[in-house]
Parts: C-alpha cells; structure tokens; sequence
C-alpha cells in the first residue's frame, strides 16, 4: 500500500517507520529543509517511553530540573523534588526529528524534504491523495502530522465527522528563547526550573529554566492571543526576576500555537488520519505530547500492519487503542484546566501558599514518590479547606466532571459504527459546552 505522510512530525515519523517496516510504500513530505525539522527548542519528554519504544535517547539530551511552581502574586515557590531516575529528559527538537527521520529511512521510508503539500485530493466521503507543485499523488492513506491549524483537516467535508479547529481557549500560543547567560549573575541554586502560574494574573503560564548547555530557556505562553507587547513586558518582567537572563537568542526566539484541549473525538475518516497536534494529541494543562504522538504513530503502524489494510474499521481500531490506552485521562485534565483558567488569582495563591497543596501532592499527581497522607494531613487540609470552602468545592466539581468525561472517553465504541460513534462523540462534546 502507498501511504503519504503530510509534515515530519514527531507522531508522522513514528508512523513512518513502523509502516516501513511492514513493507509498506511510505513517502514523508516536508516543508522544511533537511536538519531543520520540528522547533529551534528543547523540549521535555516522558522518562520512560524510549525504553517503552525502544527509541535511543538523543546524546545531546539531558535529565531535566526538579520544578517549582508559583502562584499568581506570589513570592513563595513550591518545590517539588523528583528522584533523578523519574525526571523527564530534554531532548533538542531538531535533533530528535533528525534522528526520528534517519529511523524511519533505515526501514525503507522516503523522506522528501523542501516540499510543500497544497491539497488533499478528496473523492466524495474518501480522501485519495495529496496535490503538490500541481501535481495529483494517489495513495491509499494520507497522514496528517502538520499540527494544530492543519490546513488539510480544515478542508475534510462535513460528513467525515472530523473538527476542522480549535477554539481559542482551546490554543495555546507560546514564545520560546534559549537566551546567553548574563555575566557576573550567578544561577540559582535551588529554583532552577521556575513555572509561574497565571503570572500577574494573565492567562497562561512562563517559565525560566536554567540549561547545562548554557542557556536560561524561557517560554511566556498564553491562551488565545499572544501580542509581542505582551512578551515584551513579560520578557521585562523576567529579566528583572532573574537577571542572569542575557540579551541575546543562542536559538530559538519563535513563536508556536499548540492545542492544550482533550484529542480529537474522531480523528480517522476513509483514506485520512490525523495524528500528533493535527489530532490535538497534548497533554491539556502542560502542552507537550511528544511521548502521546510516539505512541499513537506505534499503534497506527501495528494495526495497519497487523490487517494489512488502510479500511476505515482498521483506522478506527487505531484510535480505539490510543484513547484506551493514552488519551483518556486528558478528558481529567482538561476539565481541571479549564476551571483554573476561570479561578480567582488570589484563591490559587493561597491554596500553594498556605500548604494545603504541598510536594508530595504534587508527586502523586504527577506519578511520583509522594507518601500516604497522615490523617494529621488531612485535618491539616480540612481546616485550610474552610477558608477557601466554594473555591475547594468547584475545583472538586471539576474533578468529578473530569471522573465522568473520562469514564465516557473510555468506553469508545470499539468496532466501526457510525451511529454508536455519532452518540459517543455527542456526549463527550456536551461535557464542554
């Protein structure tokens, strides 16, 4: 089977190989030039999925800081120790794209590079092919790996079922640098990876991120919109924070949208699958998906493989596999963060600074080491609890309707039935109306 992947994205890669592998004709089409793929930045990947996936780890990666967290209006950081052998890696983008794309070359995939796809070629209710310098390619699957404002998903008819955009509570816009190190400023020697949280109340969140390789890695990321005021005065605001924060851009200085919602209900329809941002595949509150697109570009590969069929019931069998298997729990987390994004400032600083959330529940929450908690805790945060009563009960609300949209998440239809899908999707959607 001919198989085109759109972008060499992470998840498209992953997909690449694997389908390769399989013996399948797999050409990657890539706008941009060959070792500048993906983002200038580093980014931070799930610790254990290069053992899972038996992915080597980049050699210019690295463990990542223990994190801190800061509330809105707040001096007091939380931090949060993590065992170093639990700690994510930071992985260069443009390094592991390299070198996700020589994996998949080695199978017997093509990756073309410095090529624009301007079309689908669309037949009705199927997709057939792409179109590019003018030129019709037929092919039996086209994969969608060219992120959160793909112009191909957009353009799928109405009967495909498929959500052309995101909604702009639904995006995340984000400005990432890698700056130089001031002179004469010392690095911090505990808060090394600061997260502000709502940072002077916008919505969103910045970091300042102290890096072996030299560099002071800074985001200022916000929902919706993002105007270059807007990091102008943050990027002030930061420099006077921490001044070891230099002047110049070793690399990065770009701007990014990513999704920061739950994966799309519906992301496979005859001849087409969306994958990685294209399928909003992030993690809500955080963003990063890289670990969800290696996975799912696994799973497809394994199913179209396994049936050694592109049907639209095997394609459903892949989106089967991934919700039950990853993206469930993103319906829990969007649900939390969509009442943070509502949340009074002033409630979240005092639930951070008062002690009623402390590090070991950000262990638990996060999959590490935290301890049992005493029955002295839970006093401890039942009084706390008091003074912040509606706030603790409408965050609790939000968990328990994030409980439900996962339980709901959960029990997709596991064979191909339109009906049976049209009703699953429906409820999901009336979660977050």
């Amino acid at each position: 089977m001919k198989i085109v992947v759109i972008g060499a994205g992470i998840g498209g890669l992953q997909s690449a190989r694997v389908l390769a592998e399989g013996g399948h004709d797999v050409v990657v089409y890539e706008k941009s030039s060959k070792g500048n793929i993906s983002y200038d930045w580093r980014d931070d990947v799930e610790y254990n999925v290069f053992d899972e996936l038996n992915i080597p780890i980049p050699e210019d990666s690295h463990r990542v800081q223990n994190v801190s967290f800061l509330a809105p209006y707040s001096d007091k950081p939380l931090f949060v120790y993590q065992d170093e052998d639990k700690m994510e890696w930071g992985v260069y983008r443009h390094t592991f794209g390299d070198m996700l794309a020589t994996r998949a070359e080695e199978k017997g995939a093509k990756v073309v590079y410095d090529t624009v796809v301007e079309k689908l070629i669309i037949d009705g209710d199927a997709v057939k092919g792409v179109v590019i310098n003018g030129e019709e390619i037929l092919c039996d699957l086209v994969i969608d790996c060219s992120g959160m404002d793909s112009k191909f998903r957009a353009s799928l008819p109405e009967c495909m079922g498929i959500t052309k955009r995101a909604n702009d509570d639904e995006a995340f816009n984000v400005y990432r640098a890698h700056f130089n190190k001031r002179e004469g400023e010392k690095e911090p020697e505990k808060y090394r990876r600061l997260v502000y949280l709502k940072p002077e109340g916008a919505l969103g969140i910045s970091w300042v991120v102290c890096e072996p390789d030299g560099t002071e890695n800074v985001l200022i990321g916000r929902i919706g919109s993002l105007p270059q005021e807007e990091i102008d005065s943050s990027l002030k605001m930061l420099r006077e924070a921490h001044p070891i924060i230099g002047d110049d851009v070793v690399y990065g200085g770009r701007r990014a949208r990513i999704p920061i919602r739950y994966p799309l209900l519906k992301m496979v329809a005859k001849g087409y699958v969306a994958i990685g941002d294209s399928a909003f595949m992030t993690i809500p509150l955080i963003g990063s998906g890289i670990a969800c697109s290696l996975r799912a570009g696994l799973f497809l590969g394994e199913e179209i493989n396994k049936a050694n069929s592109v049907s639209i019931e095997t394609l459903w069998k892949y989106q089967v596999r991934y919700y039950q298997n990853v993206a469930k729990e993103h319906f829990l987390i969007d649900c939390v963060k969509r009442k943070i994004l509502v949340a009074d400032n002033y409630d979240i600083k005092y639930v951070i600074e008062s002690g009623f959330i402390t590090e070991d529940d950000i262990k638990m929450l996060t999959g590490g080491e935290g301890g049992k908690m005493s029955a002295k805790a839970i006093f401890t945060k039942l009084r706390l609890a008091l003074k912040k009563l509606p706030f603790i009960m409408s965050v609790l609300g939000a968990l328990l309707k994030g409980v439900g949209a996962m339980n709901k998440a959960k029990n997709i239809p596991t064979e191909y039935d339109e009906k049976k899908i049209a009703r699953w999707v429906a409820k999901l959607e009336r979660v977050f109306e």
